[in-house]
């Protein structure tokens, strides 16, 4: 069940770079999430991949905000500094977000305010993918998996050393941002050393940052977002052992240390509208102008205090392949992580709570040798999982917890010339012991089924039916207290079942041969059937001077349509023109008839691409233009979004010199200066998306 977005297959081969090469490079393209080495063409719905180019101009301080320009994914951002990933509604809990196959095992899930511990910058490429291959990472990946992949531990000796240096300066926010990453090796020994500096301060907007700013001016910022900056640093080391057999064993250490600020009217709007007329009272006499600004500064930074999050992350990995370790195994993984991570949420100058988490994961996987004449293949594997968490602090609204879980899967896939078939189980056992309440624990199980007919080599017909199940986490438990951080009350319930999503996916790809390209049209259809399905429902109560968001459970359903159609304009002499035409929509609505919040609205556009031969017109460029309509239907006392219209554009210049290249870039980010309300972020009322801006650069790779 994958996102249908030919032009993001198309350039997902690494370190191809020639727009003739790229075409028969598809072929040759390996989804790293799949343990039996697939194709993106032999996948049921093949999986969306950006690498090289395409992902390094893309890139930005958070994933969400790296990956939303993708069918069928947005970000929910909180702030400049927050954007974790939204496929097709899905989010939080039902997105795996992994590193290198393993999860980040950070805090990301547990709050809106939190970021993903993974910097898109480092990547070398990021895979997106939904089916039967999703179940061998637990159920959290009920909604997708996102997978980062950064070669920190190598698999190969490189012949020579290689690597490249980047920096970047974006207008919108004052962002500048150096990347350094090297790699090299010698005999059976490989290593990699990479790392990243960012600060950015705060983020430009056309307008008001509030979205009744007209109404109160003087109870917001206008032409900013006051308290949107951010820092973060990052480095790796990696070493490896490489067989001559592929076989491979290392180990890799990493640090991330990232300083965002949660936008002002986050944490004080509240506040600001309950004292707003007492203050007007006390300081009547003072000039106007001076209480509109110098007061309202005084109010918002000494009696409410500016909130940012201090996160901190220490990361130890171990990934080894072994090839034939015993009879009847074509191939062994194993895959280890241990994560100590930490963040503080600051009020002004003091720590109001303190959240800690010490995880390990690992995962041993087996794929058997072919059967049935070789046209079946498969993978089994287990999957365990130790996560102690803990908050302290005045305010801690999630008790300290242990959470154990263990899994077991299988993947089997059948080739019959023009049949391709794939299934999938999983079985797991999640126990939660939190402090000051009784221990749960749930029993889950997942089926998926998929059925590829290819009536040609050019065209293909896939059909995705699945069954998973996902259990309760911690926070959607047992969460009781004020969180400063997002200035609510959330109230868990201890009471909450597994959710079940019962999916169907219906997929066509057309490939009509054009001059020597394709016209390339991918469409898709879903419905997917959540049972108990649980949420963060807005009560509209207030509860100790905050909103109460309570966490419910009762039925959706999302249904949805993705498609995108690529058409080779022009072909010659190293010149290549294509244009795409794309959109998708995905509709959420709870058995109670209400909607389900914070729902992607419907997006149709197109993109020109323009590719160029390195040795007589080393040019790439690409202009996309985005439509995204209103979000009448945002949910219960949520704020709807008014629709707007998206201008981007990317180009590349690429240089040789003597071992290596330079390539200089400038990307435009919404070019309209449009006021963008973002439907999945949770604070569209008062953080807009960033305005127009421009991002210039230079790389140097050898």
């Amino acid at each position: 069940m994958m996102i249908a977005s030919t032009h993001l297959l198309a350039d997902a081969a690494p370190g191809i770079s020639e727009h003739d090469e790229h075409q028969n490079s598809i072929e040759e393209v390996i989804v790293s999430a799949s343990p039996l080495d697939k194709t993106h063409s032999d996948n049921t719905r093949p999986a969306a991949i950006m690498s090289g180019d395409q992902l390094r101009q893309a890139a930005a301080a958070t994933l969400g905000e790296t990956l939303k320009g993708q069918l069928g994914v947005a970000s929910a951002s909180f702030g400049p500094g927050v954007g974790t990933p939204v496929i097709r509604g899905q989010q939080g809990n039902r997105i795996k977000v992994m590193q290198d196959n393993l999860d980040t095992l950070d805090a990301a899930n547990a709050s809106s305010d939190h970021a993903n511990a993974v910097e898109a910058l480092l990547a070398e490429r990021i895979e997106v993918l939904r089916g039967p291959q999703t179940l061998r990472y637990g159920s959290g990946a009920i909604g997708g998996v996102i997978n980062v992949i950064d070669n920190r531990i190598p698999s190969k000796v490189p012949d020579e050393i290689n690597g490249s240096i980047e920096t970047r300066y974006n207008s919108v926010n004052e962002e500048s941002a150096t990347v350094l990453r090297l790699e090299g090796g010698s005999g059976n020994l490989a290593w990699h050393l990479d790392g990243l500096y960012r600060n950015s301060d705060d983020v430009e907007i056309p307008g008001y940052a509030d979205i009744h700013g007209d109404e109160h001016p003087e109870d917001t910022t206008n032409g900013f977002i006051e308290n949107s900056d951010s820092e973060s640093k990052s480095y790796t080391a990696g070493l490896s052992w490489v067989g001559d057999d592929d076989s491979f064993f290392g180990f890799s250490v990493s640090r991330l240390e990232n300083e965002y600020g949660i936008p002002a009217g986050a944490h004080a709007h509240e506040e600001e509208e309950e004292h707003h007329d007492e203050d007007e009272d006390e300081h009547h006499d003072e000039d106007e102008d001076e209480h509109g600004h110098e007061d309202e500064d005084e109010h918002g930074h000494e009696e409410e205090a500016a909130v940012r999050i201090d996160m901190e992350q220490t990361r130890y990995d171990i990934k080894g392949q072994f090839m034939e370790p015993i009879t009847g195994i074509e191939k062994m993984t194993l895959r280890l992580g241990y994560v100590d991570y930490q963040h503080k949420e600051l009020e002004g100058a003091e720590v109001g709570t303190v959240f800690d988490s010490e995880a390990f994961e690992g995962r041993i996987e087996m794929v058997h040798n072919r059967w049935m004449d070789g046209k079946a293949r498969g993978a089994f594997g287990l999957q365990f999982l130790d996560k102690d968490f803990q908050a302290v602090g005045a305010e801690a609204f999630i008790p300290g917890s242990n959470t154990e879980n263990v899994g077991v899967f299988l993947i089997e896939e059948w080739d019959f010339d023009s049949w391709l078939l794939e299934a999938g189980a999983r079985l797991e056992h999640t126990e939660i012991d939190a402090q000051g309440h009784s221990t749960v624990d749930f029993n889950t199980h997942s089926l998926s089924l998929a059925a590829q007919y290819r009536f040609s080599d050019q065209q293909q017909l896939n059909l995705v039916l699945s069954r998973a199940q996902r259990a309760p986490s911690v926070e959607e438990l047992f969460s009781d207290g004020v969180h400063v951080a997002t200035q609510s009350y959330e109230l868990g319930n201890a009471n909450l079942d597994e959710e079940t999503s019962h999916n169907i996916e219906l997929g066509y790809k057309y490939h009509v041969p054009m001059g020597g390209d394709y016209i390339e049209l991918d469409v898709g259809v879903f419905y997917n059937d959540i049972r108990d399905f649980i949420y963060r429902d807005n009560t509209g109560d207030i509860r100790e001077e905050q909103p109460l968001f309570v966490y419910r459970q009762q039925g959706a359903e999302f249904t949805g349509i993705e498609a995108a159609l690529t058409l080779p304009v022009y072909r010659n002499d190293g010149h290549s023109w294509d244009v795409q035409f794309f959109a998708d929509s995905v509709r959420a609505e709870l058995d109670s008839g209400e909607d389900v919040p914070r729902i992607t609205p419907r997006r149709i556009g197109m993109q020109i691409d323009y590719h160029g031969s390195i040795a007589s017109n080393p040019f790439d460029a690409e202009l996309r233009y985005t439509h995204v309509a209103e979000q009448d239907r945002p949910g219960r006392n949520e704020e709807a979004t008014d629709s707007y219209k998206r201008l981007d554009a990317k180009l590349n210049y690429r240089i040789e010199s003597g071992n290596g290249e330079w390539t200089v870039f400038v990307r435009g980010d919404n070019l309209l200066d449009e006021e963008i309300r973002n439907a999945s972020s949770f604070l569209r009322e008062i953080a807009p998306e960033p305005g127009r801006g421009v991002t210039v650069g230079a790389r140097y790779s050898f």
